[in-house]
C-alpha cells in the first residue's frame, strides 16, 4: 500500500522549517511554567510531495503545525527558530509577518485542512457563504462567476453542487470533510496543511478523502503537510515520512524506507502496532509514558522506555544524522559517535 513518489516531485524545498522551538509559557500564582511542546525542530518540505508527521499523542504534532501555519495564541510562543516558505522570503515564519502579509498569503498561497470539519464550516452559514468568506477576496471576479467556478469545485470533490446551498449540520461528517478540502483548495494554493483530516471517519469515506487528496495534489502541484498518528494512513498516502516523539524529529526517510527498514526503536515500535491481515498474535506494546514536557528527562527523550538505553542516551541529546542515503535518524544506538 505504499505510495509511488510523485514524478514531478522535486528536492528544491518550499518550505524550510529549522531549530524550531515553540513552548506554552504560563505563569499563574507565582509559578512559571514552560512546555517544550516543539523543541528544536528541522526538515523541508519539497515541491510537489506529501510530507507526513507522525507519532503518538503528545508528541508535538499539532503544536508543530500550528506554529507553521501561524496560529499562534497565548500562551504558545515561538522562541527560537525559523519557517521560511517559498512564497514569503523575508520573513522567518507567518508568525513574524504583519496582518496584512498573512491576509494576502491565508488561502491564496497556504491553506489549512483543520481537525474536525466543523472547526472550519460556521453551522450558522450556508456552505456557499463559507467560501465567499475565505476565497472570494482572492479569486474576484462577479459573483456568479465566483458561485459557478465554486460549483464546478466542489463537483471534482464528488459532490453535488446543491451542498453549497445547505448547513453544515445538514451534510454527513464525510460530506463536510470533502467541503472543507474543496474549501483548503479552491484558490489552489502552493502548500496545505493537512491535520488529522480523516479522523472519526469510517475506513470507506476515509479511503475515499485519502484518493481526493492524492489526486488533487497531483493535479495542483502543491506541497501537503499531512498529520496524522495512523501509520496505515500514511503508508498509503505519504512520499517522505517524519517521526516526532517528546516534541521532537527523531526520524526521516521516504516513507517505503521506514517501513522496510526503521531505525529509530520509538519508529520500530509505531510500525510493530500495526494489524497485519492473517497475523493474530498479540501486539506488544510500548512501556511507560510520554515525557513530561514541562520537565523532560535530560539527553534522549526516548530512553527512559527505550530497549537500546544507553549511559550516553540520559546525558546527551542524539544529534539527527543522514545514517543512510534520504533517511535521518537521531539515536546513539544507531549512530555511535556522532554525538562527539
Amino acid at each position: 500500500m505504499t505510495p509511488v513518489a510523485s514524478a514531478a516531485a522535486s528536492t528544491e524545498p518550499v518550505l524550510q522549517v529549522r531549530d524550531v522551538q515553540a513552548h506554552f509559557r504560563t505563569h499563574h500564582f507565582g509559578v512559571s511554567r514552560d512546555v517544550r511542546a516543539v523543541d528544536g525542530v528541522t526538515f523541508d518540505v519539497r515541491r510537489n510531495e506529501i510530507y507526513g508527521l507522525a507519532g503518538e499523542s503528545s508528541s508535538g504534532k499539532t503544536t508543530l503545525i500550528k506554529t507553521i501555519a501561524g496560529a499562534i495564541k497565548p500562551p504558545l510562543e515561538v522562541v527560537g527558530g525559523s519557517i521560511r516558505f517559498s512564497f514569503l522570503p523575508d520573513y522567518p515564519g507567518l508568525h513574524a509577518a504583519p496582518p496584512e502579509v498573512l491576509e494576502r498569503v491565508r488561502w491564496r498561497h497556504l491553506s489549512y485542512v483543520m481537525q474536525g470539519s466543523m472547526n472550519v464550516l460556521n453551522p450558522m452559514r450556508r456552505v456557499i457563504d463559507t467560501f465567499r468568506d475565505f476565497a472570494w477576496r482572492h479569486i474576484g471576479g462577479s459573483r456568479r462567476a465566483f458561485e459557478e467556478r465554486v460549483a464546478d469545485h466542489v463537483s471534482r470533490v464528488r459532490l453535488d453542487p446543491a451542498v453549497l446551498r445547505a448547513y453544515p449540520h445538514e451534510l454527513s461528517g464525510g460530506m463536510r470533510q470533502r467541503v472543507t478540502i474543496a474549501l483548503a483548495t479552491i484558490c489552489k494554493p502552493e502548500f496545505i496543511i493537512a491535520d488529522e483530516p480523516t479522523t472519526a471517519l469510517d475506513v470507506i469515506v476515509q479511503k475515499d478523502v485519502l484518493g481526493m487528496i492524492r489526486g488533487i495534489q497531483r493535479e495542483m502541484g502543491s506541497s501537503v503537510l499531512f498529520v496524522t498518528h495512523d501509520m496505515g494512513v500514511h503508508a498509503h498516502l505519504t512520499d517522505r515520512l517524519g517521526i516526532m516523539y517528546g516534541g521532537r524529529l527523531v526520524e526521516e526517510a521516504p516513507t517505503p524506507e521506514v517501513f522496510a527498514r526503521p531505525l529509530h526503536p520509538y519508529t520500530t515500535y509505531l510500525i510493530g502496532s500495526l494489524p497485519r491481515i492473517g497475523d493474530d498474535t498479540p501486539r506488544k506494546s510500548l512501556e511507560g509514558s510520554p515525557p513530561n514536557l514541562a520537565d523532560p528527562p535530560p539527553g534522549c527523550r526516548f530512553h527512559p522506555r527505550c530497549p537500546l538505553a544507553m549511559d550516553i542516551c540520559s546525558r546527551q541529546v542524539p544529534p539527527m544524522v543522514e545514517t543512510l542515503p534520504g533517511h535521518r535518524v537521531a539515536c546513539h544506538a544507531v549512530n555511535p559517535g556522532a554525538a562527539a
